[in-house]
């Protein structure tokens, strides 16, 4: 699910516990702890979105380093906590557009091909999870993202990145 399908979904269910409430809507949403978790769920997706395009429109070199930070805290996180924090980072990155979505694709794949094994399979074991539960609409976006990410890149190297996103998405 993408982080606006998220949001979507979150604000139907708002609207539907508010209904049910004789209160106003605002003491509803003030007052009621399922709908407060579900703000605090909002303010994080949309933070994550905002913070995604934020990074597309960085040069590369800000790009890279920012990008790479993220991914070196996500190595260290517990698994539970890393396929969240994941999840939420491509839920945003979903939500760009195609230009943007392949810039952060493209920084994201070039950091994957420069860590060291032990690490990279944490997060592409991660990935895998992930992207493996996608529908397939979902899961055609990334491999496009990915194909137009990889296309400098010379044909050994162009192949195993491919083949290596391509398992994650199955």
């Amino acid at each position: 699910m993408t982080a606006r399908e998220e949001l979507e979904k979150l604000a139907k269910e708002c609207e539907e516990c508010a209904g049910k409430d004789t209160a106003s809507i605002e003491e509803h949403l003030e007052k009621c702890p399922a709908c407060q978790e579900r703000k605090a769920k909002a303010e994080k997706l949309t933070q994550m979105m905002e913070m995604m395009q934020m990074l597309a429109s960085k040069p590369e070199e800000d790009r890279r380093q920012i990008l790479g930070a993220r991914m070196e805290q996500f190595s260290t996180l517990p698994e539970d906590k890393r396929i969240d924090a994941i999840t939420d980072m491509l839920d945003g990155i979903a939500e760009l557009s195609e230009e943007d979505r392949i810039k952060v694709v493209k920084t994201r794949t070039d950091l994957m091909t420069k860590i060291p094994k032990e690490k990279r399979e944490v997060l592409m074991g991660a990935l895998k999870k992930i992207m493996s539960a996608w529908p397939e609409d979902r899961k055609m976006m990334e491999k496009s993202a990915v194909m137009a990410a990889t296309q400098d890149y010379f044909i050994l190297k162009r192949m195993m990145v491919r083949n290596m996103f391509k398992k994650m998405l199955t």
